[in-house]
């Protein structure tokens, strides 16, 4: 690891010109790639200095009381009253302690609180405790890593994960601190810590965040945050990591928690606090590009806090966020709104209020009620010149549009139960409201050649024309757990339904219907029935039944100017109608344990979509005939998945491997030329593999890996005869590589190096390939945790797969950034 870091300082030291050879081109620095390499070095030179003024740790007796709960809050209570720094290597979320109440000093107190967890500390100096995983002896003298009970909550059961399939990944509250040195998109977490995972087009949207070649569904705290009805896809770069306590990922299809889990399900577990552990947090960073770091300077502030007393525990943050210019690896601004409609971070103002709030009313009887306020808006200067390789801004072009903005609720409140018997569980009544505008796109005679007319005119077009996705979706859903020890021992029934409501209405800025307003009702039931057969075999299976009613009004489609002024697409009459369809899904998994240490499974699962039905009316009468909704055919899509997966836990190296194939004979995506259900059969092959390997007590090296690809019918002749667009597999292979040490004392550094493969299957749409380092550090300093990050070390010039895959364009990826933060708990 020192190497590493020497040989980028060396590297950042070569004079006011550098000369780098990146993918066969010569890339000269001038003056403002000096400060940016200045920037860097400086950034690590000061993350390598020493906390002179750091709290000094005292082995004085005093007098100890911990009360038996979660060990990280335990730990964390024992730090501040020895005045200790703790630095944890793995994850410590779900691991109880004891009741501990006795006079003793800092070291016997970690001592009892770590007996029997599985982690041992080690003190590197007199006030900094380093916690990690150890591995104990058996009588039979072979070595036992103790793992702590992982809970999954995403399967609307609490489930441990070694019942689970190996593919199934939770990100710990110590995982997500270590990934977001470098950048807080939540979307980065999940990429470095699960493979499968799509590289993201570095802008709102999801729509190229694909899991496995197929789509997301995201939940917060079990309730979904997607709209299918009209896909805003915007959901995940809307969430605010510093609210998440962690992050369960369930790969494969899924109908648990409904439609849109074809891929994958993640669900974000936000926050609660703990009565007698009140926590205050400020947390600030800036970021910056080394090409221009005036212009492109981002603060970001985060205060929060955690805590209870009596009965209530409270947990609440507020972020609030500032953003420049962005740019790429050529030394040019990125485009604001790369995407055509659908923005980007740079230049914007973001603000992210959350809040929740609990009271115990008996031992296993809690009311809850969480709360989260989403306010963004990106001020775009440019449109982009689509003419250019890559797209650039155009700066004789000025916006002309409103901003782009995000002004979204989300309330929760629930009720966690345990009548005994019938069961252990809750019941959450959810409300979500959302309003996300698009940015104005500019004309374009490939890509955008359609524009919104003001109503009867055939020449002027509507300056609010931009779109808008409101949404309203609220409902009750009802999980238990029932024991069935006295049918089988160890056996649980998971039951509970779900009542849904969705409006939508996808709209101008003006207030006039783009598509038909739609509201939806759903009503499921579901009922999962898992056991262990011995201890070696965990069984699981379950099945879905859900059912949709469906009301589309009529609407008046609006006029359009086509390849400016060309023609005119007169406005057509839409006649909206009412429909039903259902789907019913199973799922199956044996889980065996084969040792202690090695695990395998086999599962089946099925997911389902249903039509994007606004993309759909959106198009109505396109050559000015009107259109009758009973012109659709609206069936749900059935994704079945099928998966082997392994797992090893050895003592200083663990991997996990998975193989799948996906299938479908039904899809929901729309012929825009014939206004009709049209995506056929596919069929997606896969491969997954994670590695980790413990050099020494202080440095691990790891890597994540993933192959995908897929073939789909485009005749309908039952053959698989093509090979999947790029927008839905912008890269067959992705490979991340990694190096993490504690170097110069208790600095923990990470480098990582990501590179994603060509796809070349599509003629005249090739994506080229890529290969991204970065580097990460954290370092306790003056009582609190101070935190770099540089991303794109290299300032290598490459083309964003996922960008380009999904618009045909290409898109370059973004340039090099410094990120330094301090974070300090009160």
């Amino acid at each position: 690891m020192k190497v590493i870091v020497i040989c980028i300082i060396i590297l950042m030291r070569r004079g006011s010109n550098l000369n780098i050879v990146t993918f066969g081109e010569t890339k000269k620095f001038g003056m403002s790639r000096l400060l940016g390499t200045t920037a860097l070095f400086a950034t690590l030179m000061m993350a390598s200095v020493p906390g002179a003024v750091a709290q000094t740790a005292s082995d004085a007796v005093q007098a100890v009381n911990v009360v038996a709960g979660n060990l990280r809050t335990a730990l964390d209570q024992v730090a501040d009253q020895f005045g200790l720094q703790l630095v944890v290597q793995g994850d410590l979320s779900g691991i109880e302690t004891r009741t501990l109440s006795a006079d003793l000093s800092s070291r016997e107190a970690l001592q009892n609180l770590l007996s029997g967890s599985g982690y041992a500390f080690e003190f590197v100096s007199e006030d900094s405790v380093i916690i990690k995983p150890v591995a104990t002896s058996t009588g039979d003298a072979q070595g036992t890593v103790i793992l702590p009970e992982v809970i999954v909550s995403a399967t609307r059961s609490r489930r441990s994960i070694a019942t689970m399939s190996p593919s199934v990944v939770v990100i710990g509250p110590d995982q997500i601190e270590t990934q977001s040195a470098k950048n807080s998109d939540i979307t980065n977490v999940i990429r470095n810590n699960v493979p499968g995972f799509m590289f993201d087009d570095q802008s709102l949207i999801a729509s190229t965040e694909t899991f496995r070649g197929r789509d997301v569904q995201v939940l917060v705290d079990g309730v979904a945050r997607n709209t299918p009805l009209r896909n805003s896809s915007r959901i995940l770069s809307m969430i605010d990591i510093a609210q998440v306590e962690s992050i369960e990922v369930i790969p494969g299809s899924n109908a648990m928690n409904g439609d849109g889990a074809t891929g994958a399900t993640i669900n974000i577990i936000t926050k609660t606090g703990e009565v007698g552990k009140n926590v205050f947090v400020v947390d600030g960073h800036v970021r910056s590009y080394t090409d221009d770091i005036g212009d492109s300077f981002s603060p970001s502030l985060t205060l929060s806090g955690s805590g209870g007393v009596g009965a209530v525990d409270l947990a609440a943050s507020v972020t609030a966020s500032k953003t420049g210019n962005a740019y790429d690896g050529y030394g040019n601004q990125v485009p604001s709104d790369a995407m055509l409609g659908q923005g980007g971070f740079d230049n914007a103002e973001d603000l992210n209020v959350f809040g929740k709030a609990g009271v115990t009313l008996a031992e296993g009887h809690r009311l809850f009620l969480s709360s989260e306020v989403v306010r963004f808006r990106q001020d775009i200067e440019y449109f982009s010149d689509l003419s250019t390789d890559p797209i650039s801004v155009n700066y004789n072009a000025p916006y002309t549009g409103q901003p782009l903005e995000e002004e979204s609720q989300y309330f929760t409140g629930g009720y966690e139960f345990d009548f005994g018997k019938i069961g252990t569980g809750d019941l959450k009544l959810f409300y979500n409201d959302s309003y996300k505008q698009a940015a104005l796109s500019d004309y374009d005679v490939n890509y955008n050649d359609r524009q919104l007319l003001l109503p009867g005119s055939t020449t002027e077009l509507d300056p609010l024309g931009q779109s808008v996705i409101d949404t309203v979706k609220y409902g009750v859903k009802l999980s238990t757990d029932t024991d069935l020890d006295v049918v089988y021992d160890g056996m649980t029934l998971t039951w509970g339904g779900d009542l849904t409501f969705d409006d939508v209405k996808y709209e101008s800025v003006s207030g006039r219907d783009l598509g038909a307003p739609m509201d939806q009702e759903g009503k499921a039931v579901f009922a999962q029935l898992s056991a262990p057969v011995t201890k070696y075999v965990d069984l699981s299976g379950g099945v879905r039944y859900e059912k949709y009613d469906l009301t589309v009004d009529d609407f008046l489609r609006p006029n359009y100017l086509y390849r400016q002024g060309v023609t005119t697409i007169a406005a057509a009459q839409f006649t909206g109608g009412n429909t039903s369809y259902s789907a019913v899904t199973y799922n199956a998994s044996a889980v065996v344990h084969w040792t202690d240490r090695f695990d395998t499974s086999l599962s089946y699962s099925e997911g389902f979509s249903i039509p994007d039905v606004g993309a759909y009316t959106r198009r109505a009468g396109v050559t000015g005939v009107a259109l009758n909704f009973a012109d659709i055919d609206v069936e749900a899509s059935k994704v079945k998945t099928y998966e082997l997966a392994a797992r090893y836990d050895g003592t200083d190296f663990r991997t996990t491997g998975a193989v799948y194939m996906s299938t479908n004979e039904r899809g929901d995506n729309f012929d825009s030329s014939t206004n009709t259900l049209s995506q056929e059969k596919e069929r997606i092959i896969g491969a997954e593999l994670t590695g980790e390997y413990d050099i020494s007590d202080d440095t691990y090296i790891g890597a994540l890996a993933s192959y995908v690809e897929g073939r789909y019918d485009t005749d309908e002749d039952g053959d698989l005869d093509s090979w999947l667009p790029n927008n839905r597999i912008p890269s067959p292979f992705r490979f991340t590589g990694y190096v993490d040490s504690y170097v110069w004392g208790d600095l923990n550094m990470r480098f990582e190096g990501t590179y994603t493969a060509a796809r070349t299957k599509i003629e005249d749409a090739k994506i080229k390939p890529s290969l991204v380092f970065n580097l990460s550090g954290n370092y306790p300093l003056l009582g609190g945790t101070a935190r770099f990050g540089i991303e794109n070390i290299l300032d290598t010039s490459y083309e964003n797969p996922a960008a380009t895959a999904l618009r045909g364009y290409s898109v370059a990826g973004h340039g090099r950034t410094v990120l330094i933060g301090y974070r300090r708990e009160f």
